[in-house]
């Protein structure tokens, strides 16, 4: 399970430069669409990756201070609303978290001295033959590298490929493809109106797919559809329209979510 005191320090730095960034606009007024996306992708970001961290640790935590900055924010970005607003907001929720913090840092327990939890699980329920487990053994083997190495974009781009690998690969394990095929939530050609093969689907059709036929929890698809929309800023015009900053508490929160989620995939998967 993440750090709550991790999730709560990326919040806090979030905020931060939200705030500075807000603070060297010239008008009286937040109109900007870039700057609105980027004050909004703020607010989800508390709402739907570390506030979930939060409650799960420490489900009597009362987080309805935070809340109701986050969600001025929010309702804010849907129309033009004052710097001021913003400011305030963000001030108001940058010390409750603080606040947060401070009681939080006194109930969270030491981390144990050694794990086990980075070892790479037995991928063979998933993956038939030897080759294909080396391949998934090395994919997570370089995600942790890369999160060890503060390579926070390449980390989070290579938990999202090993995802969808093993989306791919429950997929191909199903003996009957009709639940697959016949999904609500499955990609549908525009010109056909069929569903697209499987094999060419992207990992946001996975996660949806994957969750209505209960492979993963509602929790699990709610963080992995965030995982998937930062991998997205591998794409350097969408960072920078953004102005997202990766920093190692969001690529270890992150990896703490893909692991779960690698374990969940591999539960239930049909034997040929």
């Amino acid at each position: 399970m993440p750090s709550a005191v991790d999730a709560i320090n990326s919040a806090i730095g979030e905020v931060a430069k939200a705030r500075a960034n807000v603070a060297k606009l010239r008008h009286g007024q937040v109109r900007g669409t870039d700057d609105l996306a980027s004050l909004a992708s703020t607010a989800w970001a508390w709402f739907k990756t570390h506030r979930p961290i939060v409650e799960a640790v420490f489900p009597k935590s009362d987080l309805s201070a935070i809340d109701g900055y986050y969600q001025t924010i929010l309702d804010s970005s849907n129309r033009h609303a004052t710097k001021r607003t913003y400011l305030d907001a963000l001030k108001g929720g940058k010390e409750a978290l603080l606040e947060l913090r401070a009681v939080l840092v006194t109930k969270t327990p030491a981390p144990p001295q050694s794990s086990t939890e980075d070892l790479p699980p037995d991928f063979s329920p998933l993956a038939g033959n030897q080759e294909m487990r080396d391949v998934l053994t090395r994919r997570w083997h370089e995600c942790r590298k890369c999160v060890s190495a503060e390579a926070h974009l390449a980390a989070i781009v290579m938990m999202g490929g090993l995802l969808e690998a093993l989306f791919v690969a429950r997929a191909n394990k199903m003996p009957d493809k009709g639940p697959l095929t016949k999904a609500v939530s499955a990609p549908k050609d525009k010109a056909s109106g069929k569903t697209v093969n499987y094999q060419d689907w992207m990992l946001d059709s996975y996660i949806k797919v994957g969750h209505e036929l209960n492979w993963i929890t509602d929790s699990a698809k709610q963080i992995a559809d965030v995982l998937k929309e930062y991998r997205n800023y591998v794409h350097p015009a969408k960072e920078l329209r953004h102005q997202v900053a990766l920093a190692h508490n969001d690529s270890a929160i992150f990896w703490q979510v893909t692991k779960a989620l690698v374990r969940q995939l591999l539960i239930g998967v049909s034997q040929p």
